[in-house]
């Protein structure tokens, strides 16, 4: 074992358990592609987008949010989440609407302080029943859909989502907020797709899960890749107009472990590569983790900002290079610039938080690229980021401070928003800020 001799960093938050439980998926790899044959089986009996038009995930107004808000988020004196989600709303343009799935249990906290905030005005409230109060909940569970032959808003659901229960919340909620919802026998989860003015970028993995499932309905031929026989049905059930592009990196990528150092004398576990599986083709579990969208420059080419997790590392003077894989992060960024996108770099520290009674550490990636962006005009771009210089890492104000300076001189207002530990640490919290509408 490596002797290590550092600082601890334990939590500086409340735990929220319900975050850890959330983490494991409630069916398998072969439940997922039965119910694939049985979405394109059904689908003829379905009212599908006569012409899809993703809504895009930086050009435009931001018209509309929606948040997703389990009880575990609201409950507590001190619930970090809650304190996040306050922070985030106040700050969100006076002209944004909020369509809010809440549980019942906490449906009475969240109206009170709306109403002290005279923000009841601007939400539309669906409360989720009792039954799913224990599931992870939507927020990967669509994408938003125009289509642009009537204007009607469709929530476009992957064939089934990894946690069961989610999609019956779903079900529920359009009906609340008016919106068309159908199924689609694809395999995508939101935080894993993005959308430019003409193009959308869909992380590799997902596209691998659909290329498995629908093994024996995608034609394939020997002049015919996988990924040229995927475009098509992603298109036709998502956006009929924009470019397609599956970003992941050929490199290959470890899959989460565990194992055994010696801090300051004694023995413990860490977490490394975290939720990432065998195969894998993303650092990152999803895009919108360590890529940002930011609008075209002055030679028009679309920008993209790619997570470096070497110059994070590089900024702090820590050692962080061998479990933060920057390779394949700037073997990404070299497959966007191929593609003629305008790539900038960001920091993106890799840090931990130890468990000193368990005495385990778990490493996890401080996310500046899950940031939301709203792009009115040229002279009219603001940017609302996360920021993780808080509690016993206020070391990465240098890293919060570079990526508001990156998007600053971009041409961005940008709003800090508050400690973003508490979702970047777990894997059942949701990211919050990557659901929305635009006119």
């Amino acid at each position: 074992m490596q002797q290590v001799v550092e600082q601890f960093k334990t939590r500086h938050y409340p735990a929220i358990p319900a975050l850890v439980e959330n983490g494991t998926a409630t069916l398998n790899d072969y439940e997922l592609r039965r119910h694939c044959v049985a979405i394109s089986v059904l689908q003829e009996y379905m009212t599908l987008p006569s012409d899809p038009s993703l809504i895009p995930s930086a050009d435009g107004a931001l018209d509309g949010i929606v948040l997703a808000l389990p009880a575990y988020a609201l409950k507590g004196q001190e619930n970090p989440l809650w304190k996040a989600y306050q922070d985030y709303l106040l700050k969100l343009p006076r002209y944004t609407r909020f369509y809010i799935l809440v549980h019942a249990s906490v449906k009475e906290t969240l109206q009170q302080w709306l109403e002290e905030q005279n923000l009841m005005s601007r939400a539309i409230i669906y409360t989720v029943p009792a039954q799913y109060e224990k599931t992870t909940w939507v927020e990967d569970e669509y994408k938003l859909v125009r289509d642009t032959r009537d204007g009607a808003v469709y929530m476009v659901q992957p064939h089934t989502n990894r946690k069961s229960t989610d999609e019956y919340v779903c079900y529920h909620a359009s009906r609340k907020f008016g919106w068309e919802r159908v199924k689609v026998p694809l395999y995508f989860e939101s935080g894993n797709v993005l959308v430019g003015d003409n193009f959308f970028l869909i992380g590799a993995d997902h596209a691998v899960d659909t290329f498995l499932d629908l093994n024996e309905l995608v034609p394939q031929t020997k002049t015919l890749s996988a990924g040229k026989a995927l475009i098509e049905p992603f298109q036709r059930y998502l956006d009929q107009e924009r470019a397609l592009f599956f970003i992941g990196s050929a490199l290959q990528i470890p899959a989460e472990s565990r194992r055994t150092f010696c801090l300051n004398g004694e023995k413990w576990t860490e977490v490394i590569y975290h939720r990432n599986k065998e195969g894998t083709a993303q650092p990152l579990s999803y895009l919108n983790l360590f890529l940002s969208l930011a609008g075209r420059n002055g030679d028009g080419r679309y920008r993209v900002l790619v997570g470096d997790p070497q110059l994070a590392s590089d900024m702090l003077g820590n050692l962080t290079t061998e479990l933060a894989t920057p390779e394949v992060f700037d073997n990404i960024a070299e497959i966007l610039e191929r593609l003629g996108f305008d790539v900038i770099r960001n920091p993106l520290p890799l840090i931990y938080v130890d468990d000193e009674e368990e005495r385990i550490r778990k490493w996890y990636f401080a996310s500046y690229n899950s940031a939301l962006v709203e792009i009115k005009g040229e002279q009219d771009k603001t940017v609302w980021l996360p920021t993780y210089g808080h509690g016993n890492w206020l070391e990465l104000e240098v890293t919060d401070s570079e990526n508001e300076a990156i998007w600053q001189r971009l041409g961005f207002r940008v709003f800090r928003l508050a400690d973003h530990h508490p979702f970047a640490a777990y894997p059942g919290a949701v990211q919050f800020i990557n659901r929305f509408l635009r006119i």
